[in-house]
């Protein structure tokens, strides 16, 4: 028998300057919490019944023509069309009438005999769920979208793309400011999503208009440059949009409460071709979503965006389009995800809020935050990303806990996923990862990066971006994956890369058994990373450990001579110059470094400096970020100096990166944020920031 391992890495090691961080692997408190809380807002019914069947909702049906698309035989597409029944109206009309009697559940019944592989199919356009009211698919039936892609089986409503808000097609199941709502039974809900409909939109095919062109106007003329919502209108083009139009306030302790406003009259609405997702509930609070199955879905499938207490369980999630994420909770809080079953097109599971200048603006500066989520008892299939935050991420994501999970496919990338850039930023922290199984997956266990799309086909943004991503505070603990005779696969173990001037910190790791990877750790630009009894091996090659920046560095003594004045700085000091400060005039950063390795000061290492100031107004250039790169010299065993002059003049064109404990002081004009890296080769990269506030430019 062919030996497949060549060798095994046992690495119980503790590399980390930051003890405090390396025993706390799970938080208790937090956990109980979330769980406790969402149990408590799981809805409840009235125990009346409407059921789409009873006379008065049968009436409602009418005869409609569906049309479609299939390929022509060649690269191109003809149209089709098919006479169905169309229940939009009763559907709704009974969702509407337990709406107003207080609530109750609304039954789609199933024919006998009916099964999943032989279903009763229903036809309909989008679906408005109703507070009180529990929307219940009978085991047996499917809801099968009409691919008639117009405004008038899915209306222009408030809604988002990949983390911009706009207003673009509802989505088939769709809550707005409702309370107290669910979506459950055995059916099946099918949008027909194809590589001709819906789909062909993704890259332009087979001879249909690429979205890339309303993306760029939605990401680059709306989101970027501030554009009131009111003003980002896409219908079907031919649809005039309503007369009024929601705005995004929310009301939470009154959902009833939207604000509406006159639609501008001077806008001509664009035409979309944006993909809505499959469920989407808007500020709404109180929700279930259980036992349902989804295929074919156009988009995202399960979008809860800027909501609260939400429970999804027993799904089954097996749809393989473009951008066909599973469940994406976007700028939601108290989330417990458990029971479900995903093979995806995208990621199985997305944490997200917001994207770009959109999500820093959204609902209050600094945007809103995605936190406390517990995913539990779930089963990973295909997909890029099992658990993955981001990459629309800008308003940040914390608390999150993930346990008690099987992943197991060579579609699956990754298993733990972070993906952000400058232009996404956000903060994540507080990430927890313990007591899951891993079969086999392709890329990697762990992988995290905040460069996303760097160097790839797609990239178009570089490191330009006005937020700068921070990444800390992750605990991955007690995983198996693999076994001595089935290898995991994998191309790495673990995978982090990191901008140098903002590396990801306290990444921890415990308890980890991996059996057949290719490579087993690759760190650029990690702070603080710890593993503690963690076991690799690796598939017929010997071993290779490929770290940067383990080994223990430490910043003191740093100083700041301006204006004829020495500041003493401290990591997260704020400095206020005098008004009168010539910012002509450079200004002069020294301190001292320690690091056990000897020849720190000879080339291996090395001291930047990098800033961010100033605010990016309309019409403006791209940001800049400025490197500055630090003298070094040998003061003793052990330690350096190093000095650098920075210049603090302000230029209108630069724009801060996105720092949460101080974002609102530091996003005005005229302040700037210092970042000192000590990095290296093989050392643990520190990283120091300093908030240096100067008189802005009038």
């Amino acid at each position: 028998m062919r030996k497949i391992f060549s060798c095994i890495i046992v690495l119980c090691l503790i590399l980390s300057v930051c003890p405090a961080f390396s025993n706390e692997y799970w938080n208790d408190e937090a956990y109980k919490l979330i769980d406790e809380t969402v149990k408590a807002h799981v809805p409840t019914f009235p125990d009346v019944n409407f059921s789409i069947k009873d006379a008065k909702y049968s009436a409602l049906v009418e005869d409609i023509t569906e049309e479609y698309f299939e390929g022509n035989g060649a690269d191109g597409h003809v149209q089709k069309t098919q006479k169905v029944k169309d229940y939009t109206k009763a559907i709704q009309t009974a969702i509407d009438d337990a709406n107003k009697a207080g609530g109750g559940k609304v039954i789609i019944p199933a024919e006998a005999g009916a099964t999943k592989a032989n279903p009763t199919v229903y036809y309909t356009g989008s679906i408005e769920l109703k507070s009180n009211v529990n929307l219940h698919l009978e085991e047996g039936t499917e809801l099968r979208f009409v691919r008639n892609i117009s405004n008038k089986y899915y209306p222009m409503v408030l809604t988002s793309f990949e983390g911009n808000d706009t207003y673009n097609y509802a989505s088939p199941i769709r809550a707005f400011h409702a309370k107290n709502i669910a979506l459950t039974g055995k059916g099946t809900l099918n949008p027909q999503a194809d590589p001709y409909n819906w789909q062909a939109w993704k890259r332009g095919s087979f001879g249909f208009p690429n979205q890339a062109t309303v993306v760029d106007v939605l990401v680059k003329e709306w989101s970027d440059k501030a554009a009131p919502i009111a003003r980002r209108i896409l219908t079907d083009g031919v649809t005039p949009p309503p007369e009024k139009i929601p705005t995004m306030k929310i009301d939470w302790d009154n959902l009833d409460n939207v604000e509406y406003v006159d639609t501008p009259k001077d806008v001509k609405p664009l035409r979309s071709l944006l993909r809505p997702c499959t469920i989407e509930t808007y500020a709404c609070e109180n929700i279930l979503l259980e036992g349902i199955r989804i295929i074919n879905s156009p988009m995202w499938e399960v979008h809860p965006l800027r909501s609260r207490y939400i429970l999804v369980r027993r799904l089954e999630i097996d749809s393989h389009g473009s951008n066909n994420d599973g469940v994406n909770p976007e700028s939601c809080s108290y989330v417990v995800i458990e029971n479900c079953s995903f093979s995806t097109g995208d990621d199985c599971i997305a944490i997200k809020s917001g994207k770009n200048r959109d999500g820093y603006n959204r609902g209050k500066t600094g945007g809103e935050v995605c936190e406390n989520i517990i995913i539990r008892n779930c089963i990973f299939a295909d997909g890029h990303g099992g658990v993955t935050c981001g990459s629309e991420c800008t308003g940040g994501i914390r608390n999150v806990f993930a346990h008690d999970n099987h992943f197991d496919s060579m579609e699956l990338q990754q298993v733990l996923r972070f993906k952000t850039n400058s232009y996404r930023g956000g903060l994540i922290e507080n990430i927890y990862f313990r007591d899951n199984t891993v079969a086999k997956c392709s890329n990697a266990l762990m992988f995290g990066e905040t460069q996303y799309t760097l160097g790839s086909a797609q990239d178009k943004e570089g490191d330009l971006g006005p937020y700068t991503p921070q990444l800390k505070n992750v605990y991955m603990s007690n995983i198996t994956a693999g076994k001595p005779d089935s290898p995991v696969m994998a191309k790495n173990a673990v995978y982090w890369t990191a901008y140098e001037r903002a590396p990801m910190t306290n990444i921890n790791v415990k308890d980890v058994t991996v059996y057949g990877v290719q490579n087993a750790i690759s760190l650029s630009n990690v702070k603080n990373f710890v593993l503690e009894n963690v076991k690799i091996s690796l598939v017929d090659k010997p071993a290779e450990l490929i770290t940067y920046n383990t080994n223990a560095i430490t910043i003191s003594d740093v100083k700041l001579s301006a204006g004829g004045k020495d500041y003493d700085l401290k990591e997260g000091t704020k400095v206020t110059l005098p008004d009168d400060f010539d910012k002509s005039k450079e200004a002069i950063l020294t301190g001292t470094i320690t690091t056990k390795d000897g020849v720190f000061a000879s080339g291996k290492g090395s001291v930047n400096a990098y800033l961010d100031r100033g605010r990016l107004e309309e019409g403006s250039k791209a940001p800049v970020i400025t490197p500055f790169k630090a003298e070094v010299k040998s003061a003793g065993e052990g330690k350096y100096t190093f000095k650098v002059s920075v210049s603090l003049k302000d230029k209108p064109d630069y724009q801060y990166a996105y720092r949460p404990d101080t974002e609102a002081e530091n996003m005005n004009r005229g302040n700037h944020i210092l970042s000192v890296v000590a990095t290296g080769e093989t050392y643990d990269q520190n990283t120091w920031n300093y908030n240096v506030k100067c008189k802005a430019d009038k």
